[in-house]
């Protein structure tokens, strides 16, 4: 293994499982200030024994995935994420409104919040 080549990949995965981690963090602090801290460390020890037991039981079989496969599908899910995100912002930062539940999460986002705002489908 060659650490020039390595490296990047490595500290990549360790930020983004660090951000995991303070997300994970939250929703247990969370859990805790409205439920209490017992249900909330029960919630997190079973959770990672589950993650613990799913990792165990089925890390083995990746080996049995080819490797241009794997990265393929994946590749093609962020595409497809990432195209449901390009299609929506234009429209979102163009102040029209969106017809889902966050109704208003795209005015506060980008401080367009204002009386009038253009109908769908206006220049």
């Amino acid at each position: 293994m060659i650490w020039t080549t390595a490296a990047p990949a490595i500290v990549t995965a360790f930020v983004s499982s660090l951000v995991e981690a303070v997300e994970a963090l939250t929703i247990v602090l969370a859990v805790a200030t409205v439920r209490g801290w017992r249900p909330a460390g029960l919630g997190a020890i079973a959770g990672l024994a589950l993650l613990a037991a799913i990792v165990l039981a089925l890390g083995p079989l990746l080996n049995a995935i080819p490797l241009q496969a794997l990265q393929l599908l994946i590749g093609v899910l962020l595409l497809l994420f990432g195209m449901r995100w390009l299609r929506k912002a234009p429209a979102c930062r163009r102040g029209y409104r969106p017809a889902r539940r966050n109704q208003g999460l795209c005015s506060r986002d980008f401080g367009i919040a204002r009386a009038g705002a253009p109908a769908r489908g206006a220049p």
